[in-house]
């Protein structure tokens, strides 16, 4: 239902919001490599050699797969791993800063998905005529589940009368907007514009099963987030026997469409699931799209920093420093949601902008080389369980991009060749379908967790948390 999505909505952005109001501006040593030498720098003589006729260039040089295993610092590290390579020629860096959507833009995707249909701020009810579909819709929705009792199920939790419950309180608080709609009057949409909170908040309806939000919130120096949700999750929905009736391929291609018509940037599909959705009172399915953005030629993928368990090695006063920064720009998925209908929602952030390309073809270091740096680093931080031996399992190794702050200006980012080791860590003492279970996570990519992260071009520690 959508005022339970709503909230998750906010709470979500409520978070990011007091996350970015806590930030401190990088020192100048927090953007170095392990040499000293400012990354900048780094970046423009980091060019790649020119290969003798007939010789495999140091990208071709890579498996694809690694396996090893070694003990350091009491962890027991085993590798057995694909190691992710992007299809592309060259990799370029480029120095990028974060934008914003203007107010325009945001009227623009609002004309784009709400068409010639009336938009509304979401504390104030539609037209009658609206506002009785709506009611139309729950009170089938109610029928349905006192017929059928657990097969009526749609959505949400609980057994068919709890559901029966919080429909019924849905339609009451229609049928009081009902009440109210003569008093309800559609926003024009030539003069919307970032409230006080940076936010635009409006409503429409597209003849589903719940009114459409649209929803946009600016995060300043962190880009803002717009977003189109015109479906209702199906939560209890057996995903495995959905159907959509169209191909992923179609599905791409409407969401190529969208892409391109909004100016989202250089998109590229990471995943696309089938999840369920209720549309008049039954569940069908549609396309989860999840996108990464494209910098040089690397995806900007979004990986997590594995949590530290316990470390027992000594901190320099430059990690010291280094800990206490996060970076305000971070990587983010973007999603598009999609059935035979078309675009059905959207979540998105503004694409940085490129202000100047530093290096068109970064050299990256080769297989030999990433083995002694990952051999050398992964000691250095420890995720051993005080209450026993500790294993580390890493089973995936991806060649990505990563903003990287600038250290002359914090408003600055360089997009830096990064390789990342995925996995997963357990202790001896951890029962087995945990462990199982954790195995299972890694396998399915639903949580990427990076329990190093290196600079492709020297092999130098860096942070996901801090920048570098």
């Amino acid at each position: 239902m959508f005022l339970k999505r709503l909230s998750v909505i906010l709470i979500f952005v409520s978070l990011l919001a007091s996350l970015s109001g806590c930030q401190k501006t990088p020192d100048e040593a927090l953007v170095k490599n392990k040499k000293g030498e400012n990354l900048e720098q780094e970046i423009r003589d980091s060019s790649l050699k020119e290969t003798p006729k007939g010789e495999e260039n140091e990208r071709d040089t890579f498996p694809e797969h690694y396996q090893d295993e070694f003990e350091v610092n009491g962890v027991v590290v085993q590798v057995d791993a694909d190691i992710i390579l992007p299809d592309t020629g060259k990799i370029a860096s480029e120095k990028i800063i974060p934008q914003n959507f203007s107010a325009e833009q945001v009227r623009e995707f609002i004309r784009y998905f709400a068409g010639e249909n009336n938009c509304y701020p979401l504390n104030v009810a539609g037209s009658k005529e609206e506002i009785e579909n709506q009611i139309v819709l729950i009170r089938q929705q109610i029928a349905e589940l006192k017929k059928n009792g657990a097969a009526g199920i749609n959505e949400g939790d609980g057994t068919a009368q709890e559901q029966i419950a919080v429909l019924e309180e849905e339609l009451k608080q229609y049928e009081e907007y009902y009440q109210q709609a003569g008093e309800s009057q559609p926003v024009d949409i030539n003069e919307v514009s970032f409230d006080e909170n940076g936010a635009i908040e409006l409503q429409t309806y597209l003849g589903r099963a719940s009114r459409a939000l649209l929803l946009c919130y600016d995060y300043d120096e962190m880009g803002t987030l717009f977003e189109f949700l015109n479906y209702s999750s199906a939560l209890n929905a057996d995903e495995e026997k959905l159907e959509v009736g169209i191909t992923k391929e179609e599905a791409w291609a409407m969401a190529s469409e969208v892409i391109e018509e909004l100016n989202l940037g250089d998109l590229r599909v990471k995943d696309i699931k089938i999840k369920g959705q209720v549309v008049d009172g039954r569940i069908t399915g549609y396309y989860d799209i999840l996108c990464q953005r494209n910098w040089g030629g690397l995806p900007n993928r979004r990986i997590d920093e594995a949590p530290v368990v316990q470390t027992d090695l000594p901190v320099s006063q430059e990690e010291q420093e280094t800990e206490i920064y996060s970076p305000i720009m971070g990587q983010n998925d973007e999603s598009i949601q999609v059935d035979e209908t078309g675009v059905i929602g959207m979540s998105v952030t503004a694409p940085p902008e490129a202000v100047e390309t530093l290096n068109e073809d970064v050299a990256v270091c080769g297989f030999d080389e990433l083995k002694e740096y990952f051999r050398e680093n992964i000691g250095k931080k420890s995720w051993k369980n005080p209450a026993g031996k500790t294993y580390l399992k890493i089973t995936r190794i991806y060649l990505s991009s990563m903003y990287a702050v600038n250290k002359n200006s914090s408003q600055e980012y360089f997009t830096l060749p990064v390789w990342d080791f995925c996995g997963y860590s357990y202790g001896e003492d951890t029962p087995e379908d945990t462990a199982a279970h954790l195995a299972r996570l890694a396998q399915d990519g639903d949580q990427e967790l990076t329990f190093l992260t290196l600079n492709a071009l020297d092999g130098s520690m860096v942070s996901r948390k801090t920048g570098y």
